[in-house]
């Protein structure tokens, strides 16, 4: 869920569902795959336009099955930056995966995102795992202070994994947690 300012700012769903549906067809991209077992990702969607890798992670076929995007540039303000915002969305997502987890930074003054995992699960195994890999390929990512929602497992894997880190609730997402404990 984005705030009401960012969501004024966006197009329609349905627009930027038939714009990536046009896209799509008009450069011949392969088809969204049905099945967490697809073989590989295809090459065209590894890269970007300028031919720099993109695709840092596939864990492979299976259940568990984890796809996480980042650009050299994208990488580069990851390890430089101390400031994050975190969130996962759900409805964008092909169905094979359960949410996009995104991660942005704050970098001059703007806040740019930065990495994109695909997810199957929404729980601290996998948070934890993704956590791993992106160090995997950014092992200088330091962070000092993140702001997110409050979902418990995300709060644990990374006060756990970055000691340091100063963890800060988002205003948007409380006012939404308190506003459905009200409801019931």
């Amino acid at each position: 869920q984005l705030s009401t300012p960012a969501r004024l700012r966006l197009p329609p769903l349905d627009h930027v569902k038939r714009t990536v549906r046009q896209h799509r067809k008009e450069n011949n991209l392969p088809n969204i795959p049905n099945d967490v077992d697809f073989p590989s990702v295809p090459t065209i969607l590894q890269f970007t336009k300028r031919n720099e890798i993109f695709l840092r992670i596939d864990t492979g076929p299976g259940p568990d099955r984890m796809l996480i995007f980042s650009s050299p540039e994208q990488c580069s303000i990851l390890a430089s930056s101390t400031e994050f915002l975190v969130d996962g969305t759900f409805d964008i997502v092909p169905d094979i995966f359960y949410q996009l987890y995104v991660i942005h930074a704050v970098h001059r003054e703007h806040v740019i995102p930065v990495v994109f995992c695909l997810l199957r699960r929404k729980n601290a195994t996998t948070y934890q795992e993704m956590i791993n890999k992106i160090l995997e390929f950014a092992p200088a990512w330091n962070p000092q202070t993140i702001m997110l929602d409050f979902e418990k497992a995300v709060l644990n894997v990374l006060s756990n994994s970055f000691p340091q880190v100063s963890l800060s609730g988002c205003y948007f997402h409380l006012r939404q947690s308190i506003h459905r404990q009200l409801q019931v």
